[in-house]
Formats: C-alpha cells, structure tokens, sequence
C-alpha cells in the first residue's frame, strides 16, 4: 500500500511506501490532509472535463446545424449542450441527473464568469461540492456586479477554510446574499421577485407509513402558515393535550387537508352524529351534506378522480398477489388504504395484472402507435421511474415512448407498439431521446442499453412494483429448479428429480455413510455421482435408462461381484 502525504500543509506530495497502522498520528493526519488535496485537485479536473464536455456538444451542433443564429428548427427541437452533457455525465459518473447538472453548471460559470473559484479550486483550496455550490449560487448573480461579489464570496470561503472550519450551505447564502445586498441592490430585489416563481411544494413517501413533504414558498406566506400550525398547537397545550408540540403542529398541518377534522386533526362531531342536536346544513367547505355523511373519497384533496388500484396476479407462480400504484401516483398508500376502508362511496377500479411479458401484446394492436391507457399503466407500473441513467421523476409524471421508432408508413418494420419495446422517459428525455444521437435497444423484460454518442454503453433495468414480481417469480422458479436437481446430500440427480421423486413415493430414508443394505433388502436408490467423481461410501447411484437392479449392485459392491441372488446373505463381497 503506498500512501501520500505532504511535508508541510497543502505543498508537494510525497509518497510513503508505509501502511497506515505504521504511521504515528501526525503522519497520519498528514496523510489525510494530503487526500484531501488530491480530491480537490481531482475536483478541478471533473470541472474542467464537463466543461469540455459542453464546448464539444456545442461544435458538435454547430457542425450539424450551422450557426444558432441561423437555426430554423423550432425550439422544441433544439438540445442544450448543457443539458446533452448533464445526460452524459449522470451515466458515466453514476450521478442522479440533479448532481450531474449542479457539476456542468459550477462547471461553465467557473470556466467563463468565476476566475477566482477557479483559480482556487485548481490550487485545491475548495472542496467539489463547497464549490459546486458557490458556482451555482454565483451563477445568479448579473454581470454588472458578479466581480466583487465573487471577491467577496471566495475570500470568506477560504479564510474560514484556512481556519479549519467549513462553512455551511446556509453560511454560503448568506454570503452571498449579503454581498449582493452591498454590491447591487438592485439586483437582490430582483432575486426575491424572481424567487417567488421557484415556489414549490414536493411529497415522497418514506419509511413505515410516513411521507416527507418539502415546501419552497415566500417567507411571507410561510409565517402565515407557521402561525396558524403553532397557534392551534399552542391552543391544545394550553388544555393539556397528551401530544407532544412537535406532533401537534404536525396534525394541525394535516387539519389543513381535511375539513373533517378540528384544528389538530381529531375527528370532528357533525351535529348529525348526536340524536340529541337537530341536523343544519354544514358550514361551507366541509365537504359534507346536511345528513353529515362522509365525503366521497378524494373530497379532501380537492379531486373525484377514480382511485387505479393494480393487483399483481403471482398466486398462479405460489406468490401472494400484490396490491401496486404506479409510482408518484399518492403520496401515502397506508392513508390511501384507510380511506378506501372506511369510503364505501368511492369510486375504486381494480385492475388485475398479469406478470407475463407481453400479456396485452394483440397482434393488431403491435402495429398501431397508439398506445392503450392498461398499457401505458403496465409500462409505469414495470419502470418505476424514468428508464435515463441517473434520472429520478416518477413514472406517473413521466410519457410513454418507443425504444426503437415506431416506423409509421411501413409499420411491420418500424418499432412495434409492444410491452418490451415502450418505454417510461421523463419530457426532457423524451425531447433526449427524440432529438438526440443516443442509439435506445430494449430488451424483453424491460431492459434498456443506451449506446451515447461516444461509443459508451449504459445498460439500465426497470425498478418498478410489476418488475420487482417478476424478479421475485423468476427467484422463486430458480430455487425450485436447483431443488428439482439437487438431492439431500449436496449431490445432483440424474435424471433431474428421480431421487426426490422416489423417495416421497416410498417414504424410504437414506442410509448412513458406510452402511450396507440388510440381507434380502433391496439396495435404497441414492444420487449419481458428481461428473469424474467415484461414488462414496454409502451412497447408490441412481437406476437410469438401460440399467438393471443388478448392474447397479453390481457396480456399487464391486466389479468382481456375482449377480444379487447369489450374494444373498453375504455382506463381506
């Protein structure tokens, strides 16, 4: 093992023909000060490569399509070298596209705005990611004021750096929304105006029940919110509610969904429920009539969408059926279940799914490009989320494509419109994959190979629920097979299954290693050897086709030995 480490700080590096238990611990704290010098530098070289990497993209579109001024192709058409380069490296660097992207963006506004981010991560000053970041909260900055707000930003990074500390995320922000505070006013109001358009709200279901939810909304209009979760969650620690704040604030944020619950999400008493009041209409918004019956389920999200319900047929494989959604479809299945529990009124549609491959291939409707809603909804329940490398959006958000063109003026020769052809490609790349150079070859379970404009190959496999049951059965066929073959002792039947088979017919047991058979018994069928093996002690081939009882006696007592019926009663030949 050769280790590297530096004579005095962040200088030349040297290395150590040492291993590490060797070394005392300022030897090894240089060591890893100087790996970590050698992962900055590495970081300046993948800045420096994507970067590269989009010039290329750039004269690789210009060469085919001329100038960008002079382009007649309409938008739509027309691929961002960026983004090309982001699809690129998310494959080759085994990124998720989101990483990928924050690399070629740190990427080219270090190499064409940010000269001192640059010359600092070639020194190695900064780590990737601390400057990924840096890069891509400076690339928001205009012009007119990006050189002493870069100054300003990349001095803080390094001082605090040079001191040992790591500066935050949050601390960067600041940073750098206090030096564009300094440095162009203008420009940070601006950004607040043009922030208000980034607002989002984002849902992904965990673990155990549980949903995670990330908002992006204007201060503003987040402290109306915090104020009205925290005052209702004051209101029921002022009456001594068992729950913790933290869970009262949590189910006053539920409340918010569901009209039919009080301010913490407790059930709420419809004057209906009590004999004793006289039924009123209910207020406006509560989603119920004035009997108080229960709303229709979907009510509470503002839609009376049908709920799809998919259940995987595998009972015909020996595998329970599973009940599956297409991903990103809801947010919760455990509320979504409860609700269909306690909803009679809801209009449910369950679709019974069939693993097979190609179950709803009909030979008429192959060489049509229409693709059918059950289809469309098999493919997503098999892929799980767009099939690009690295690229993460649900398949319910995703449009259904063909891996091979569907050839419309001759179709028995295009791609045809069948389950391992189509494919879940998210609308950026879907335009990738329409407008690119990338060759797309499936394969019969889904299984996709994108061959890159380079020459790369990146094989990809569907994630999905109706996948992961065809694993499970293709698992479950496997070990039944190795058991058909293989017998108790380790050994493989010949044919496959004889032993097992005779044994449960006859409920006969194996004798022991060493042991001989009784006088007049007849010998216990065994296993056949292993290939080029003698057999053991104790263990009877298998009869097979063209043997005879005493030609396997025979073989397994000795050559020299006479037929069984003259053996009889003697166990020393």
């Amino acid at each position: 093992m050769t280790t590297t480490t530096s004579s005095s700080g962040f200088t030349a590096l040297r290395a150590v023909d040492e291993p590490l238990e060797s070394l005392d611990a300022a030897a090894l704290s240089e060591a890893a000060r100087s790996a970590t010098l050698a992962q900055n530098l590495a970081a300046a070289t993948r800045l420096h490569a994507a970067y590269l990497l989009v010039e290329s993209f750039r004269r690789l579109d210009e060469a085919t399509h001329g100038d960008p001024a002079g382009d007649t192709r309409p938008a739509h058409a027309r691929l961002d070298p960026a983004g090309r380069a982001r699809d690129h490296l998310a494959a080759a660097m085994s990124l998720t596209c989101w990483h990928a992207g924050h690399l070629v963006t740190a990427a080219i506004q270090a190499h064409t705005r940010l000269p001192r981010l640059r010359g600092a991560v070639e020194r190695g000053l900064l780590p990737e990611q601390l400057a990924i970041d840096a890069a891509c909260r400076l690339a928001d900055v205009p012009d007119e004021a990006i050189g002493p707000v870069e100054s300003e930003v990349i001095g803080h990074l390094t001082r605090a750096l040079a001191g040992g500390h790591r500066p935050s995320r949050s601390a960067l922000d600041t940073s750098v929304d206090n030096a564009v505070a300094r440095h162009a006013p203008q420009a940070a109001q601006d950004a607040v105006d043009a922030a208000a358009d980034q607002r989002t709200v984002r849902f992904r279901p965990g673990r155990n029940g549980m949903t995670s939810m990330w908002a992006h909304l204007p201060s503003g209009d987040a402290e109306k919110l915090r104020r009205r979760i925290d005052a209702a969650a004051r209101a029921a620690t002022d009456l001594c509610h068992p729950r913790s704040r933290n869970q009262l604030r949590a189910d006053a944020l539920i409340a918010l969904g569901d009209p039919n619950t009080t301010d913490i999400a407790d059930p709420a008493h419809h004057p209906a429920h009590h004999p004793e009041h006289t039924p009123t209409s209910s207020p406006a918004g509560t989603g119920t009539d004035d009997r108080g019956h229960r709303p229709p389920l979907g009510a509470s999200w503002g839609t009376d969408k049908p709920i799809r319900i998919s259940v995987i047929n595998t009972l015909a494989d020996g595998l329970p059926n599973q009940v599956q959604f297409v991903n990103g479809a809801y947010a919760s299945f455990d509320w979504l279940c409860e609700e269909l529990l306690s909803g009679g009124d809801a209009t449910v549609r369950f679709e019974l799914i069939d693993p097979a491959p190609g179950n709803l291939d009909v030979p008429d409707a192959i060489l049509k490009y229409f693709i059918t809603p059950a289809l469309a909804e098999r493919i997503r329940l098999r892929d799980g989320t767009c099939r690009h490398p690295g690229c993460t959006v649900d398949a319910h958000d995703c449009e259904i494509d063909h891996a091979i063109v569907f050839d419309h003026r001759r179709p028995e020769l295009g791609g045809p419109t069948a389950e391992w052809n189509l494919m879940c490609l998210c609308r950026k790349h879907h335009r990738e994959k329409t407008f690119g150079h990338c060759a797309y070859r499936p394969g019969p379970l889904g299984e996709l190979t994108i061959i890159t404009e380079t020459g790369h190959e990146h094989h990809t496999s569907p994630t999905g629920p109706l996948a992961q049951a065809r694993n499970h059965i293709l698992e479950r066929q496997w070990r039944a097979h190795l058991d058909h073959l293989t017998a108790d002792d380790g050994h493989l039947t010949n044919p496959p299954g004889t032993t097992r088979h005779r044994r449960a017919a006859t409920g006969s047991t194996r004798p022991p290693v060493g042991t001989e058979p009784p006088d007049g018994a007849e010998p216990p069928v065994g296993t056949e050897p292993s290939v080029g093996v003698e057999p053991s002690v104790g263990v009877e081939p298998s009869v097979g086709a063209g043997q005879s009882d005493d030609s396997v006696w025979r073989r397994t007592r000795g050559r020299d030995c006479p037929p069984r019926d003259a053996t009889e009663g003697d166990q020393s030949a």
